[in-house]
């Protein structure tokens, strides 16, 4: 995993006037196979169905896990209310993991390993908490990890996320500000970080590269 920065108190204010510049950059982490925790090709999740519900506000939603489709005009979501079944959906039904499965162990999952290239890619997994806990949004690509971006965050994610895993041998820039305004932190390829210091629940846009985004 990579080392998560200092933490800071700053936090955003309603009304964000603030110009902040700089950025800063996470190590590259590796993924370790859990196999244990993965059952691949699968025909259904043991002891749970794999079905939406409906998005709702974050405030008191531990249970809320969406998936989120890069490659279109508008990234398209979906709510799911276990992290396993939103893997499920974000992967068209190839991985199912445990029902209960925490958030720390799918941090180490790679979740494309051997799939086909035309197949739908995971490049993202972010939590509402520190150490890949609370509410989570699963970013799914449709072709291994090239350009991708998002000017603003799916309703109800933004000034949200705490920790960050990446897939896909990809990277991701987040940005202070909506349309990639204001500060930034680099998150390397392939890396989980489980604290983002002073960027906790301040993430307002997002890109995604095969190296770090400029």
């Amino acid at each position: 995993m990579g080392n998560a920065p200092a933490r800071s108190e700053a936090r955003k204010p309603r009304h964000r006037h603030r110009e902040r510049s700089g950025s800063r950059t996470l190590g590259q982490g590796l993924h370790v196979a859990a196999s244990i925790a993965l059952l691949v090709g699968a025909t259904q999740v043991v002891g749970r169905q794999v079905g939406t519900t409906r998005p709702a506000g974050l405030t008191g939603a531990r249970g809320r896990h969406c998936v989120a489709r890069l490659g279109v005009p508008v990234p398209a979501m979906r709510c799911f209310g276990a992290l396993n079944a939103a893997v499920a959906a974000a992967t068209d039904g190839r991985v199912h993991l445990l029902a209960g499965i925490a958030g720390a162990a799918v941090a180490t999952i790679p979740l494309n390993d051997g799939i086909p290239t035309a197949d739908y890619h995971v490049v993202s997994i972010e939590w509402t908490g520190s150490n890949y806990t609370g509410a989570s949004l699963t970013w799914q690509a449709p072709l291994p990890c090239g350009h991708y971006a998002s000017s603003s965050m799916p309703r109800g994610w933004n000034d949200a996320i705490r920790s960050v895993a990446q897939y896909s041998d990809c990277a991701t820039t987040l940005s202070w500000d909506v349309n990639f305004g204001g500060a930034t932190l680099a998150i390397g390829v392939n890396a989980s970080v489980p604290d983002l210091g002073s960027f906790d629940a301040n993430a307002s846009s997002q890109k995604w590269c095969p190296s770090p985004c400029s």
